[in-house]
């Protein structure tokens, strides 16, 4: 395996998502929209986190906002898809969804940062390793732009707020991957054995809505703040505003930022996922 050696760590890729806006303060790390986090939003016009796929980083159309930002990152960090590009971005958000500390991979086939990532998994309580596979390219997604990525995803946490707690643990994290990476490049990498689980993204699902887009149901009870949990046909999955239970009719899986408020206007209920064989922690 490749070593990693160049490193960049970022936050505030929503402006409103404060672990990483305050961490990347705190250690002068690349603080990704500072637009943004000046006035506590998550983007001014447009998701930044939205922006980086590599037709859109090389247009000349659009150079405004958000998209001009990507393309100044893209061109400060060493520019996607190219030799200079880093060897590994951590790029931290926080979720308001019951995930507690989510460490994504974009490739489900990269053995070193799936290996430090289960050392993770092994060391902190209440992590999970989320398996996104993508092609890199077209990915419009910041962490994307280096050769290899991990975004670390903290919640529950309200968007606009910091909880110390979680704070000092994503802090943790972070310092134990950039050692975990160092013992990689030095060939002493601890296992962690195979029995840490890990979660694939299949697909995600809306909200029930009627003919001109309104929702008229909610996350079921039962369901909220059990991201990383089973659900099967006939569990319930939604509550309609009258009382009513709707039930999941779909295949066996492991649902993931389950009520995510910045997902709302994305259309997006939650994602699904698989090959989980239960709640870790």
């Amino acid at each position: 395996m490749e070593p990693i050696h160049n490193i960049v760590i970022c936050g505030g890729t929503h402006g409103n998502e404060l672990t990483g806006v305050y961490l990347a303060k705190k250690h002068g790390w690349l603080l990704a929209n500072p637009a943004a986090a000046a006035l506590c939003r998550r983007y001014l016009n447009r998701d930044l986190n939205r922006c980086f796929a590599l037709s859109e980083l090389k247009s000349r159309k659009n150079s405004s906002g958000e998209l001009a930002r990507a393309r100044e990152i893209n061109t400060l960090l060493g520019k996607k898809g190219t030799k200079t590009a880093p060897d590994l971005i951590l790029d931290i958000h926080n979720t308001t969804a019951n995930m507690g500390i989510t460490l994504i991979l974009s490739s489900k086939e990269d053995p070193a940062l799936l290996a430090i990532s289960k050392v993770i998994a092994k060391e902190f309580k209440d992590v999970h390793i989320y398996l996104q596979p993508e092609s890199r390219e077209e990915s419009p997604y910041l962490g994307t732009i280096a050769k290899r990525d991990i975004c670390i995803e903290a919640g529950p946490q309200p968007h606009g707020t910091l909880d110390a707690e979680l704070f000092f643990k994503v802090e943790r994290v972070v310092f134990r991957l950039l050692e975990l990476v160092e013992a990689l490049n030095d060939g002493v990498l601890p296992k962690a054995g195979d029995k840490i689980e890990t979660f694939t993204e299949t697909r995600s699902i809306d909200y029930p809505r009627d003919a001109k887009g309104n929702i008229t149901a909610m996350v079921h009870p039962a369901l909220q703040g059990r991201d990383f949990c089973e659900l099967k046909a006939g569990m319930p999955v939604f509550m309609g505003f009258d009382g009513k239970e709707i039930l999941w009719q779909g295949e066996t899986c492991y649902p993931a930022f389950i009520n995510e408020a910045a997902y709302y206007e994305k259309g997006v209920a939650m994602l699904l996922t698989l090959s989980g064989q239960g709640c870790l922690g």
